[in-house]
């Protein structure tokens, strides 16, 4: 608790002290901020006073993590605080470059504290986990035997609840939290703003749905996920509560969408943390009894794979409407530049709308579901390059720029008019977060499956050491190659033209560097899965995966067809290579799995 003790003083202190040389707030937010840095060691507090340590731990997990994102928005005070939309903080009233002070030093480092605490009481978690009849209650992150499924049971009610309202919180961390009426108080959204911002506040975005997921599905006991689900909700309401009230607290400022959304999804997360009783399954039941334990796990997996179809094929529709609604408009009814990357989204969404409607079919779903898993990436990489579009035509600065307060940027910004985001914009963004939600809920589908596929069957036969299967000792070499070629495929530029620069992963990086980055994890991440699993759903993430390579090459003839000049550069032969490699590695996974 020390460190936590540490991180609440420094947040109070950067509160309360001036976080800029010679600056004002807006408003009289001290107070406001103050209790939002107490909350919650308060909860943790009050948590180990009634002897329950997990719990109190966990709080500490929940709430530190979004500090590393909430310390990079801070952190763009001390690079341009004149682009920072941070009215509790910093009230701009001319285009002066002020420099930090004690205060702003006082929050990054109450950030890193807080960090810190969080994975201390992490560790805790892990290492105490098998400690029973101690009186503690410190049972931490792992799962023992699940007698009758109750603890499969409660983990579903409460992701089923806290996964839409962590997704509803992230939206609102994205989105524009106020509109404003003051030239110095700039109202923008996070691609719209520098990208220090911008870094932060996807980091807090991806964290909240992920972190939520993992608080509970890591907890074996009900106020170890209450607790874990509390202090993250604390920490939302920390990030996302002060632009709301700054809107209604300042006459300048009107409520945006963002601030409500961002609200929401903390209210959200506290009504889940505090909607069951400790010990209690949300029916009434203690974990264990009679009738949690009728409940069976076969139909939950059903009721998700089903969900994740839905959403699959939600996200189809939006990827399709971004790609088809023009993405930039002029002001004078003229023709306007579009995103040459549309038809690779029309692509994408059509593929995973076309697999998620698999998933609606029982006999289908099991196969197929191991595809979305891998299938969702293709529409961020594909809608972060149509955003791209607008937010390079002019009509907002760039989301990569660190221009100071007079540069072009800056004064496109104010005299902004005759170009404008078209509504293909909103799509594209629609369907990048419903396309995180699907992942999310395919992931939880799959974890649902293998769990219940071990009560069944036991566990693979042929697992060898370090958890990897017999049937992934023989795709080894193959998969490792697929993995090396995937890489440079997404790292190498797939379009040369003269005078054309494609926007890379380690060079000219831009906003579709996310996609591309989002691309490499996944591919990756499957490849070492499919090392893990059983024959049949290896060989589905890996036909996954060689669609989404597959997308990354069809980068050429769908976005290369509108570059004047344009010819295949050397990312498409890495892909045809990693496409080929991956297919070798699935045809390996379907042999085994009918030797098996």
């Amino acid at each position: 608790m020390a460190f936590a003790f540490a991180g609440t003083g420094l947040r109070v202190l950067g509160s309360v002290a001036r976080p800029l040389e010679g600056t004002e707030r807006g408003f009289a937010s001290a107070p406001l901020l103050v209790a939002l840095a107490v909350a919650p060691v308060l909860l943790a507090g009050l948590l180990v006073a009634r002897s329950n340590r997990a719990a109190g731990a966990a709080v500490l997990l929940g709430a530190a993590l979004l500090a590393p994102g909430a310390a990079l928005v801070d952190l763009q005070l001390v690079v341009d605080p004149s682009v920072a939309s941070r009215p509790e903080l910093y009230l701009p009233t001319d285009l002066s470059l002020p420099e930090p002070a004690l205060g702003l030093w006082a929050l990054l480092a109450g950030h890193g504290a807080v960090l810190i605490a969080g994975l201390l009481s992490f560790a805790a978690l892990r290492s105490e986990w098998g400690a029973t009849g101690d009186g503690s209650g410190l049972t931490g992150l792992a799962d023992p035997a699940d007698s009758g499924g109750a603890v499969a049971a409660w983990r579903r009610r409460y992701v089923r609840v806290a996964l839409p309202a962590a997704v509803a919180g992230a939206c609102g961390l994205v989105m524009t939290p106020f509109y404003s009426a003051d030239v110095y108080l700039l109202a923008q959204n996070a691609f719209e703003g520098p990208s220090v911002e911008l870094v932060g506040s996807v980091l807090c975005a991806l964290a909240l749905p992920v972190g939520a997921v993992l608080l509970v599905a890591g907890a074996r006991e009900v106020p170890v996920a209450r607790g874990g689900l509390g202090g993250l909700a604390l920490a939302l309401a920390a990030v996302g509560l002060p632009s709301l009230v700054a809107a209604f607290a300042m006459s300048s400022l009107e409520v945006g969408a963002g601030s409500v959304l961002a609200v929401v999804g903390a209210a959200g997360l506290a009504v889940t943390a505090g909607a069951f009783r400790a010990g209690s399954d949300g029916e009434g039941n203690s974990p264990g009894s009679a009738t949690e334990g009728a409940a069976t796990t076969i139909p939950g997996r059903r009721k998700l794979e089903i969900t994740t179809g839905v959403l699959a094929v939600i996200t189809g529709v939006l990827s399709v409407a971004g790609s088809l609604l023009p993405q930039v408009e002029l002001g004078g009814g003229g023709p306007a530049p579009q995103s040459p990357a549309r038809w690779l989204l029309l692509a994408a969404g059509l593929l995973l709308g076309i697999v998620g409607l698999a998933l609606f079919s029982g006999r289908l779903a099991p196969a197929v579901r191991p595809v979305v898993s891998m299938l969702w990436v293709g529409v961020p990489l594909a809608a972060a390059a149509v955003l791209d579009t607008a937010l390079t035509s002019g009509y907002t600065p760039s989301v990569l720029s660190l221009a100071g307060p007079g540069g072009p940027a800056f004064r496109e910004h104010l005299a902004a008019g005759s170009i404008g985001s078209g509504p293909g914009v909103l799509w594209a963004w629609l369907a990048m977060v419903t396309a995180l939600v699907t992942v999310c809920c395919s992931v939880l589908a799959g974890v649902v499956e293998r769990e219940d596929l071990d009560e069944e069957y036991g566990e693979e036969p042929g697992i060898e050491g370090g958890g990897i299967s017999g049937v992934g000792l023989r795709m080894l070499t193959p998969l490792t190659a697929a993995a090396v070629l995937s890489v440079a495929a997404f790292a190498t530029p797939m379009v040369t033209a003269p005078g054309y620069v494609e926007t890379g992963l380690l060079s000219e990086v831009g906003p579709p560097t996310w996609g591309l980055v989002a691309a490499v994890l996944t591919v990756t991440g499957g490849c070492a899965l499919a090392a893990r699993s059983r024959p049949a759903r290896a060989a589905a993430l890996l036909a996954g995966a060689a669609c989404v390579v597959g997308l990354r090459a069809a980068t050429v003839p769908l976005v290369g067809g509108e570059v004047e000049g344009a010819s295949a550069g050397l990312g498409l032969w890495f892909s045809l290579a990693a496409v080929v490699a991956l297919g070798v590695c699935a045809v390996i996974a379907v042999r085994g799995h009918r030797r098996a």
